[in-house]
Formats: C-alpha cells, structure tokens, sequence
C-alpha cells in the first residue's frame, strides 16, 4: 500500500482505525511511513535520522488518532511538520557536532546505485537552496505527487499560492542545476 490509496479507501482505513482494527492501523501505518519518509527524506542529512524522524511521526500518528479531525494528510503532515522543527532546534542547541552529524560516502560495487545516490545527493544539496515552504511545495507536488489543491490543503494556503512557491521553487532548482545558485553556497 502506498500513494495508490483512494481517498475513500484511506478514510475507511482512519474510521476503522480509530475503531482499534489492528489490520486498519498495521496498513496505516504503512501509508504514514511511506510518505512521511519521502517528507523527511529531502530535509534531513543522515538515513539514520531520516528513519527515526519518520518512525516517531508514526508513532505520533497511530497514538493521536482517535483524536484526529478533519483532512487526514494534512494532519499527518503537520505532525512530520512539526517533529522536524523540533528535530533542528535540539540541533541547533548542541554546540559540539557528532560524528554522525558528517556526511558519509556510501560506497558499492554497483556503478547504476552510486549514479542513483549521487543524483538523490546532488537533489537534496539542490532543496537546501529552498525555502521551507517551497521545498514543502516541492516534495507533496512532484514526490509525493498531489495534485495543487490537495498540496494548497496540507499546507493551509491559497492554491495560487502554492502555484507561486512551487514556480519559485523551479526557478530556483533550475538555477541551481544550471551552475549560477551553485557557485554561490560554496
């Protein structure tokens, strides 16, 4: 189960998982994870915190969800919103950097998985150029692929807003993979 879900389908699944459907929850909490994780994925450095990050966003999720009104995605992206946040402020207070904080190299034998990886690195580098907002824009509409209106509802805004961030946001990439945004962050 992934982004395929309908939403009549992933509204049965909420409903029956605030029933305490263990098959509802076990299938929704794939759902939570799969996009949650392509959420986290392009803002956090190291797999690692990437899968924790995502993890208790999960967690946060299937706990709270007898609570929980309204759109479902946009509350379930508000939480991974939200623990992200808080994620860099913890980060931002520690004045020493750990080990893991430094990007590593991942290294195979595979010449196809490192062009893979090297292209996932090179566009993460190219979303840091972005705004928080514009990078949201980005990852729902051309990640996760929302359509504007659901994007412009997760985030809480106009849709021509979300057409404005999201032109800016290619302005920028484009920029930036042309060679005239790189030069500047070096």
């Amino acid at each position: 189960m992934g982004k395929d879900v309908s939403r009549d389908e992933l509204a049965d699944l909420v409903r029956r998982g605030k029933e305490d459907d263990e098959a509802a929850l076990e299938r929704l909490s794939i759902y939570v994870y799969s996009h949650v994780y392509a959420f986290m994925y392009y803002r956090v450095a190291q797999p690692e915190d990437t899968d924790d990050l995502t993890s208790e966003v999960v967690l946060k999720v299937i706990k709270g969800l007898k609570q929980q009104r309204g759109n479902f995605n946009a509350w379930m992206y508000r939480i991974a919103r939200n623990r992200l946040i808080d994620f860099y402020r913890r980060r931002a207070m520690r004045s020493e950097i750990s080990l893991n904080d430094i990007p590593r190299k991942e290294l195979t034998k595979s010449e196809d998985f490192s062009k893979q990886i090297m292209t996932r690195e090179k566009l993460r580098q190219g979303m840091e150029q972005l705004t928080e907002d514009q990078r949201q824009v980005i990852i729902l509409k051309f990640i996760e692929g929302y359509a504007n209106n659901e994007v412009a509802e997760i985030l809480g805004r106009s849709v021509g807003a979300v057409k404005v961030l999201q032109f800016r946001a290619l302005r920028a990439l484009r920029e930036y993979f042309s060679g005239r945004g790189h030069a500047e962050k070096n």
